[in-house]
């Protein structure tokens, strides 16, 4: 059992304030890992997959729009957060899951 949920379940701590008013440094989500994206959800994905010097490894952001091709674009919530506006759709490749709960 612990195995399956591993694979359908991660935990996820938020670090900085990109998502600030939604999400705070510290916040903890629970993502559904595979879960095609909507607009309107908040995703995580692989930093580097968009930013290769980004020094973290994962980014929350809320999906703006899915592409034709299935990469997506996203949104921070905070006004200056760094998001597909300067790096560009997200690879659907790159996306772990959506975030379902927060903690």
């Amino acid at each position: 059992m612990t195995g399956w949920l591993r694979r359908r379940w991660r935990l996820v701590v938020v670090r900085g304030h990109s998502m600030a008013p939604t999400l705070r440094d510290g916040d903890r989500l629970i993502v559904r890992v595979g879960r095609p994206p909507a607009a309107g959800d908040l995703v995580v994905f692989r930093a580097r997959d968009v930013v290769p010097e980004a020094e973290v490894t994962w980014m929350v952001k809320r999906v703006h729009r899915i592409e034709p091709d299935g990469a997506v674009t996203v949104r921070g919530d905070n006004a200056r957060s760094q998001d597909s506006r300067h790096f560009g759709a997200v690879p659907r490749g790159a996306v772990l899951g959506v975030a379902r709960w927060r903690r």
